[in-house]
């Protein structure tokens, strides 16, 4: 005579992998808002890092203008503030809805945050030069 065999009852659940559950195959899903917030808050700096390095050449092809120098600046604030306002908001919109990519937006709303600040003040540094 055999011994009885064990049936469905007596099964257990397989042990569970050493390195976690893998991965998706399509990958992490993001929040377009928040993927939109970070490539913002990036060309923000970029667009400042640029205007910082075309200063230079835009005072040595001019002739050291001061009205060169305040055309420049006056671009340079539009773009900053606009893009700066535009990762902020978008950014602040992702986190707020708790959408996926959280990091990402985090990112760029910090990035955008802080060249609006720039943006700000600026502003309030030539207003200062106003008044004094």
């Amino acid at each position: 005579m055999s011994a009885p065999r064990p049936g469905p009852e007596s099964w257990s659940a397989p042990a569970p992998s050493a390195y976690g559950s893998p991965a998706p195959a399509t990958g992490a899903r993001r929040s377009p808002l928040a993927v939109v917030a970070f490539v913002l808050g990036v060309a923000t700096v970029l667009v400042g890092a640029v205007v910082t390095l075309a200063f230079p050449f835009v005072l040595s092809s001019s002739g050291y203008s001061p009205s060169s120098v305040g055309v420049l600046q006056l671009v340079n604030g539009i773009c900053t503030g606009v893009l700066a306002l535009a990762a902020t908001v978008t950014g602040a919109v992702a986190l707020v809805r708790r959408l996926p990519g959280t990091a990402l937006a985090s990112a760029g709303t910090a990035l955008g945050a802080a060249a609006l600040l720039g943006v700000v003040l600026g502003l309030v540094q030539g207003a200062l030069y106003q008044v004094l």
